[in-house]
């Protein structure tokens, strides 16, 4: 749990007191989670592999909010307010082990630990953030701007300008909100533009300059 960004700043002795009321689950790649409308009970906090947050149009299409990875957590907001069922859908994207923090107990660690309620708080304030620029993205910015960033924020998190994508691209293309097929063919226009290149899962940025330009929303 110290490896946890929500446990991260929790003295070691109020640490101990939150190990006593979790509970470890493992989850097998596509299982379920949690559904949307299922009764919120508590959080939960990924120890290893990925997980994804999702929410089905009535057509059923799946558009993906949030990919939780390693060390992060999710349904956080069960822990204030009177939210009674979970939003969305969370499934796991991969072999999963998650530690599910129940509700209640957690409140009553909270009372005798300030420091618990700042870090929930902390949390629900970046996935605000988050949102709020999702939301910006997905309603004002073209496909190709949206790949631009996307690029750029995991070179940035990932500190180097050659990496493998966390995701499968088709869940990529559902969290940017694009066609598996337009995302394709813009990959494909970058790296003939040699904005980018690309070997095989590998992805490397060539021209940041440029990209940033695309991701302002100049054309590519």
């Amino acid at each position: 749990m110290r490896h946890s960004f929500l446990f991260s700043s929790v003295d070691p002795q109020n640490l101990s007191k939150i190990a006593r009321i979790i509970s470890a689950r493992s989850f097998d790649k596509g299982e379920i989670i949690f559904q949307e409308g299922q009764a919120a009970l508590g959080f939960f906090v990924v120890a290893d592999g990925s997980v994804k947050i999702y929410k089905l149009s009535p057509n059923g299409g799946e558009h993906i909010l949030h990919i939780i990875n390693e060390g992060g957590s999710f349904a956080e907001a069960v822990v204030f307010g009177s939210l009674k069922q979970y939003p969305a859908f969370a499934e796991a994207l991969e072999k999963t082990q998650i530690l599910f923090v129940p509700k209640n107990d957690f409140l009553n660690a909270m009372k005798s630990d300030f420091t618990l309620t700042q870090a929930v708080m902390v949390s629900l304030a970046d996935k605000l953030r988050y949102f709020n620029t999702l939301i910006e993205e997905l309603s004002l910015k073209e496909a190709d701007a949206r790949i631009a960033k996307y690029l750029l924020d995991v070179s940035f998190k990932k500190n180097s300008d050659s990496f493998v994508l966390d995701i499968k691209k088709v869940e990529l293309a559902k969290k940017l909100g694009i066609a598996p097929e337009t995302l394709s063919r813009i990959f494909r226009r970058f790296k003939k533009q040699r904005i980018i290149a690309l070997q095989k899962a590998r992805f490397i940025l060539i021209n940041k300059d440029r990209l940033t330009k695309i991701a302002s929303g100049e054309k590519a």
